[in-house]
């Protein structure tokens, strides 16, 4: 018997084909009906008819390229399809901005066929239009004058002689380094490498055309450059003759971010910076899979190298120095911070992650928590909890009542939140990536999740997050009370989850980034 198509479906950018009746040493591919393109489809569990295709990235770290192609066999056979809608599966259009859409469209006959298109939106606002046109065209002429520079500094200092590899340190996001990016420069500096730096924060700041003169060369120069976030200027600069690494601090690769979440409002356009990737960095071999969607590259391009965070964090002495001295600090924040005993009283630690699409309109909604039965909650469980907001949300103070304030501290400025894991006996979190670091510490995680079918619409997930979260979830402030009170935190799913998260549990992990990657 042919293979045939029995069913279809979507799940992000991924298109998943139900094909039976494929023998086992067979392989199923898109071919463009031109022959200019053909692409292999993944089938990642061999005992299922499943054959999937990733749009974002079928394996060359591009989009599907617009087009018409067939579904085939190896040897070109097409394949037939035997869903009986088609219409249903007939029109998958994702918007990537505000202007243009990217589709694709089935047909059933004479075998599975897809159509790519990628277009203008129709029925566009002409006022919106015009002005968009306007300031599009003011942006890519200052982007020209810009490449043109890059291209010059590039002819003129690239090749010029070294004695070690130039390393560039690179954030488009914040004019502070993140903590991947601190560690794995003092461990550049010990192994006697002089890297630069070129630390901005693009998308809340104007810099001028002297400053952007002076960071292209440093960009033009470099053999190695490692970033820690989305850098906007890769999406519109080739860079050339560097080797890229991104040092993204999202240890879980848990929420849907990049191009995981393409065609959802802030995800990347067809072509983007992360393109220009040769790697990236993961915890484990086992979840580098959900950093290439992000990324729009290929799984082996992801290595396992662990957080270079982490080799200050697992250092005892560090942890033993820093857990003095933020004892001493609540303490002296707080009269009420120790217990008969004389020591810390117990700890609980609050950091969700922002809502918003970006830094500029991030908020939290503090609606969501009652501080007078937190206070109560406090008094009962004979705690202090901390405030430990995302760092997009310094610019406003958490509202705790002057009265609760002996019990309820915002730390939100306090630099390092990893250094406040050390003194927490539970974590009250949502969606955010701190749950790596703090699942090694082997104590209790409580996810409060209170608009967890919203958020799971609007910003989405690598995996299920109600069966992948290493503690248990709450929706109302009246469940989060009664599950501290209970002290019921699913604790057993912590274990779990280190397993699968972490392939290195040590203080090597900037050696093995140097050594990898630098010394190949």
């Amino acid at each position: 018997m042919n293979p045939v198509v029995t069913n279809i479906s979507w799940d992000r950018i991924w298109i998943s084909f139900y094909i039976e009746n494929v023998p086992a040493t067979e392989h199923i591919h898109i071919r463009a009906l031109n022959g200019s393109y053909s692409a292999r489809l993944v089938h990642p569990d061999q005992s299922s008819t499943e054959y999937r295709l990733n749009i974002t990235n079928p394996g060359n770290c591009r989009m599907l390229p617009v087009g018409i192609y067939r579904l085939v066999t190896s040897d070109d056979t097409p394949i037939e399809s035997a869903v009986t809608d088609i219409k249903k599966y007939n029109t998958k259009f994702v918007y990537f901005h505000s202007e243009r859409s990217y589709g694709v469209q089935f047909s059933g006959k004479n075998g599975l066929k897809l159509k790519v298109t990628d277009g203008r939106i129709k029925g566009l606002d002409k006022v919106k239009a015009a002005k968009s046109f306007v300031r599009r065209s003011r942006h890519d002429l200052a982007k020209a004058i810009l490449r043109a520079i890059y291209n010059a500094e590039y002819k003129i200092f690239h090749d010029k002689k070294h004695a070690k590899p130039r390393i560039l340190l690179m954030s488009d996001q914040s004019e502070e380094m993140g903590s991947n990016m601190k560690a794995l420069k003092d461990a550049l500096l010990k192994e006697g490498y002089a890297p630069k730096e070129a630390l901005r924060a693009i998308t809340t700041k104007h810099y001028s055309i002297l400053h952007w003169i002076k960071t292209l060369k440093k960009i033009a120069e470099a053999d190695y450059i490692f970033l820690d976030d989305h850098s906007q200027t890769t999406d519109w600069l080739t860079i050339k003759g560097a080797v890229i690494t991104q040092l993204w601090h999202a240890g879980a690769g848990f929420k849907s971010t990049g191009y995981s979440r393409f065609g959802m409002p802030a995800s990347p356009a067809p072509w983007s910076g992360h393109r220009q990737y040769t790697y990236g960095i993961a915890g484990s071999k086992k979840i580098r899979h959900f950093f290439s969607e992000v990324w729009g590259i290929n799984d082996d391009m992801v290595l396992p190298t662990g957080m270079p965070r982490l080799d200050e964090f697992l250092n005892e002495e560090h942890k033993e120095k820093v857990s003095a001295e933020l004892r001493k600090m609540i303490s002296e924040l707080t009269p009420e911070a120790t217990g008969s005993n004389g020591k810390l009283r117990r700890i609980i630690l609050f950091a969700p992650t922002y809502r918003g699409e970006n830094k500029k309109h991030a908020y939290y909604p503090y609606e969501m928590l009652d501080m007078d039965r937190l206070y109560e909650l406090c008094k009962l469980t004979d705690s202090l909890f901390i405030f430990k907001m995302h760092p997009f949300l310094n610019k406003e103070d958490v509202p705790i009542p002057k009265k609760y304030k002996d019990r309820i501290l915002n730390l939100t400025d306090y630099p390092n939140i990893n250094d406040l894991f050390y003194i927490s006996d539970l974590l009250i979190t949502d969606y955010s990536s701190n749950i790596y670091e703090y699942s090694l510490m082997k104590r209790p995680m409580l996810f409060y999740s209170f608009d967890i079918e919203s958020y799971t619409k609007e910003r989405g997930f690598h995996r299920d997050y109600r069966t992948n979260v290493p503690g248990k979830i709450v929706e109302t402030f009246d469940d989060l009370y009664k599950a501290v009170i209970d002290e019921d935190f699913e604790f057993e799913k912590v274990q779990e989850y280190v397993d699968n998260n972490f392939d290195h549990i040590d203080d090597h992990a900037c050696e093995r980034v140097i050594n990898w990657i630098i010394k190949k």
